[in-house]
């Protein structure tokens, strides 16, 4: 099932997917170098989300996207 997503709401997604990057990154700077890394990593792969997410608002008033796509509830 699809539903509607609006631009405001993608861009809400951003900012939170860039605030957990930010969070990340800061507990990373107490952490073990192997957990810094895959903390960095995850940091990383939320920033590449966000901007995927920036560019979809950027070209739509609204995007229908399905809602299992979401990438805040993939792992």
């Amino acid at each position: 099932m699809a539903m509607a997503i609006s631009k405001e709401t993608l861009l809400k997604q951003v900012d939170g997917l860039r605030d957990i990057a930010r969070r990340s990154r800061r507990l990373a700077e107490a952490m073990d170098e192997r957990e810094r890394r895959c903390l960095i990593h995850h940091a990383d792969e939320l920033e590449e989300s966000a901007r995927r997410i920036e560019g979809e608002a950027a070209n739509a008033r609204t995007v229908v996207m399905p809602q299992a796509s979401s990438p805040i509830l993939r792992d």
